[in-house]
């Protein structure tokens, strides 16, 4: 009995080591991916990219109003209206503001604006407009 019994957990084991080691290779080659697919977007790709997400974001910043209006008013009616249009004009400054500042700097600035918060989203249209129930 005791060696069915020592026979099982060395069994477990070992497929719970071979799981862990499956896994951190599969996390490995998800990375290497990851890696390989930021050095493509590396250089001029990434600069232009900024530089057109900039001119994107300074034209569209305005839909942050009625963006931020359309979540809260939905939330709660009549104060949510005044609350989402004062985080809808703060919203649109800080849109104007990064937009201009990728697009002055030749799409040399970092995308820490956008990594920084859930609801900062690096395009307007990537917020959520209405929220989760």
């Amino acid at each position: 009995m005791k060696n069915i019994f020592k026979s099982i957990v060395v069994l477990g084991a070992v497929c719970v080591l071979s799981f862990n080691a499956a896994a951190a290779e599969t996390a490995a080659t998800e990375t290497a991916v990851a890696q390989e697919q930021t050095a493509e977007c590396s250089g001029v790709e990434h600069n232009l990219y900024n530089m057109g997400r900039g001119l994107v974001n300074v034209v569209t910043c305005w839909l942050e109003i009625p963006r931020c209006f359309i979540y809260h008013n939905s939330q709660v009616p009549v104060m949510g209206a005044v609350v989402g249009v004062c985080e809808g004009v703060g919203f649109t400054a800080v849109r104007a503001f990064a937009g201009v500042a990728d697009f002055i700097s030749f799409g040399f600035m970092t995308d820490s604006i956008y990594e920084g918060t859930h609801e900062f989203k690096e395009w307007v249209w990537e917020s959520r407009w209405v929220p989760k129930n």
